[in-house]
């Protein structure tokens, strides 16, 4: 199917395509939101930069706290937000590296996962072995915070225990966060965890954002939440998916943040500030150089700090200072949004959460649909022209979007499933 998507006032994209499942599939097939394409073939960013919007195919993610305090997520096209930075100097950057087994491109080393317990004391799931790490894809389609090779799993549960609900031996959410592991609510990890990235951050995760409410989609569009139990958001790669390459999902971008510039060909990942005061939004040019002053103009910019690259991507040493030219814009549109879900059926509304800080989640709520709040950050000195953007040629190869494996996430009506059913 096809719509027109509009960014504000100004610009707009018709014809934009997203799909609409015809049938009923197998649970997990497929995913019952439409996606935002960010990929490096992305329409989307695309228009943007032919309209003068922003000035390179650049984005930058946090998905907002999901556990019982809620926030907002941040959604900015290129650039980023700096108040959600924890750290500045603290960060992977890297190459992107596309294949079919991480489809994003944002390939890095984990060389330690810690289990951290209320008493201030540290557990690894590596048994201590620093010859023990894996490569995992960083991918903000993929539910949950982390998909685990079995035997790191193994690890995972025998230190932090919990029982699955109904004397079961193993329990799947269907839900938000679909075929994570489900608890009791009463026998249940009480701890963190903190995800050590190779060459670069440890992004340390609260137990608030570990062990969330299930919940799931029903019917009528409702959020159901189920308070008996909780879901652990990290999955085992077993049976089928035993060969698979482990991921880092959505929720690692609650605790992360995240920035892809698909013109310099990298990615960069911070430990998230989830409590900012002010937002610090400055955009990035093709080189992936900062620029705080959007205006053709400005000072020379400021260099994205970098890192030792994760040994799986070589990193870039290009680093030249640049900036826009009199007739570009360095402009940035920013949305705070909840996901890059967006509902296709009407009319593609980003959604955004608006719960206020220690709301407790209610048995069954409505979805909070707002349309995004889009700023236009350009400088109208250069008699930039707005007018609608032309559709691509139709000879363009089809988009890809963001990310092209097999989804798993929210079906309607589910429920948590017993995982040894045949």
């Amino acid at each position: 199917m096809e719509d027109t998507l509009k960014f504000g006032s100004e610009t707009s994209l018709s014809s934009f395509a997203f799909g609409v499942p015809q049938v009923d599939p197998p649970t997990g097939l497929y995913s019952s939101q439409a996606q935002l394409g960010l990929g490096r073939n992305s329409t989307f960013l695309q228009t943007l930069v032919s309209a003068g919007d922003i000035g390179t195919r650049a984005y930058a993610l946090f998905w907002g706290l999901m556990g019982v305090k809620q926030t907002q997520g941040s959604l900015v096209l290129g650039g980023l937000d700096k108040s959600l930075i924890s750290d500045q100097d603290a960060n992977l950057t890297a190459q992107l590296a596309y294949s079919a087994a991480c489809p994003t491109g944002m390939l890095v080393t984990i060389n330690d996962i810690l289990l951290n317990w209320p008493n201030g004391t540290d557990q690894s799931i590596f048994g201590g072995s620093q010859s023990e790490v894996f490569q995992a894809c960083v991918n903000p389609n993929a539910a949950g915070l982390v998909a685990l090779p079995y035997r790191y799993y193994q690890n995972f549960q025998a230190y932090a225990g919990g029982a699955p609900p109904d004397g079961k031996s193993e329990v799947r959410s269907l839900g938000l966060d679909f075929y994570t592991m489900v608890f009791n609510a009463t026998d249940v990890y009480y701890g963190g965890m903190t995800i050590s990235l190779q060459n670069g951050p440890s992004i340390r995760v609260p137990n608030t954002e570990l062990v969330v409410y299930d919940r799931t989609v029903a019917s009528d569009g409702s959020i159901q939440t189920n308070t008996s139990i909780r879901d652990v958001v990290v999955g085992s790669l077993q049976d089928v998916n035993k060969d698979d390459l482990p991921m880092l999902g959505r929720l690692f971008l609650s605790s992360a943040y995240l920035m892809v510039n698909q013109e310099a060909g990298r990615f960069s990942v911070w430990q998230a500030n989830t409590a900012p005061t002010d937002s610090k939004i400055v955009a990035v040019d093709k080189e992936n150089n900062e620029i705080s002053d959007f205006c053709a103009n400005s000072t020379d910019p400021t260099l994205l700090p970098s890192s030792s690259t994760a040994p799986s991507a070589q990193s870039s040493t290009q680093n030249k200072h640049s900036k826009f030219s009199g007739g570009a814009i360095g402009g940035i549109v920013a949305g705070a949004v909840a996901s890059l879900a967006i509902l296709g059926a009407i009319g593609f509304l980003l959604l955004r959460r608006r719960r206020s800080g220690n709301a407790t989640p209610h048995v069954s709520r409505e979805v909070d649909m707002h349309m995004a709040n889009v700023k236009e950050l350009a400088c109208d000195d250069y008699g930039v022209n707005y007018e609608e953007p032309q559709e691509l040629p139709g000879c363009r190869n089809q988009v890809t979007e963001l990310p092209g494996y097999r989804n798993h996430v929210t079906e309607l009506d589910g429920r948590a499933v017993d995982g040894n059913r045949n």
